[in-house]
């Protein structure tokens, strides 16, 4: 246990000399003083980075919760009393530099850093982007929620250089990019998607969403993931919508 801890204090003192960007997880925030610290576990041990290292937008007030549960990449900028301080902000920095590499059209690799229902907040090469749900997926959703979570890893799509702008959507496939593979008239077994305020959308086997007007029966009332039976009333390819109406639930 003893050459381990050593192995990776020797990990710790070279990064610190070198700049070497490590990746941790911010797990709680600690006050030091008058001063709040983000805790970061990287292989098991606690680096402490100051809020105003994390690199987060000055408006937002409590800038570690705001982080709690993300992967971050880090620099190693001092040693303490046996404590080692870390800075995503520095190397945000380092990483910013190879922004100037990308061209318009490439596709990127980045990490949720923040999720909310309605938006997602991408780290590439140290700029975190703020993306609403129509730039993170092709279908509708109620919450995003329930397809990302914080530090997974995502593909994006560069629209712009600068300024800088991505799209996680476009980085993968349409399901409008192939014909439906429904038609008019028939009828089948799907799972409730997404509610919206206009109706119900079910998922189709091609990954397209067919919507459903607001189910009448008052005594059952789907929610997401409820299998039901639906008919394909109309396709509209020129505006890629299926139509269809509800016809039972499945119990």
């Amino acid at each position: 246990m003893q050459n381990v801890t050593q192995t990776k204090q020797d990990i710790l003192q070279e990064a610190l000399r070198t700049g070497k960007i490590l990746l941790g997880e911010v797990i709680t925030k600690q006050q030091q003083g008058d001063r709040w610290y983000a805790v970061v576990r990287w292989k098991g041990m606690k680096l402490y980075c100051d809020e105003a290292e994390l690199g987060v937008q000055e408006h937002v007030k409590n800038k570690a919760d705001a982080l709690l549960g993300a992967m971050i990449e880090f620099v190693v900028v001092r040693q303490e009393d046996g404590r080692y301080y870390v800075s995503r902000k520095k190397a945000m920095e380092k990483q910013r530099q190879k922004w100037q590499n990308v061209k318009e059209g490439d596709i990127v690799h980045g990490r949720i850093v923040g999720i909310t229902p309605r938006n997602a907040f991408v780290e590439v090469y140290g700029i975190e982007f703020a993306l609403p749900v129509e730039e993170m997926m092709w279908n509708y959703t109620n919450d995003l929620r329930r397809y990302f979570k914080i530090a997974d890893r995502v593909k994006a799509k560069v629209i712009s250089t600068n300024p800088p702008k991505i799209s996680v959507k476009q980085a993968y496939p349409n399901p409008w990019d192939t014909p439906p593979t429904v038609q008019v008239g028939q009828v089948l077994v799907c799972e409730i998607d997404a509610i919206a305020p206009f109706g119900f959308l079910v998922k189709l086997e091609d990954g397209k969403q067919c919507l459903c007007p607001p189910y009448m029966n008052a005594r059952e009332i789907p929610t997401i993931g409820t299998k039901v039976v639906v008919q394909i009333q109309s396709i509209d390819l020129e505006k890629k919508r299926i139509f269809g109406t509800i016809q039972r639930i499945l119990r």
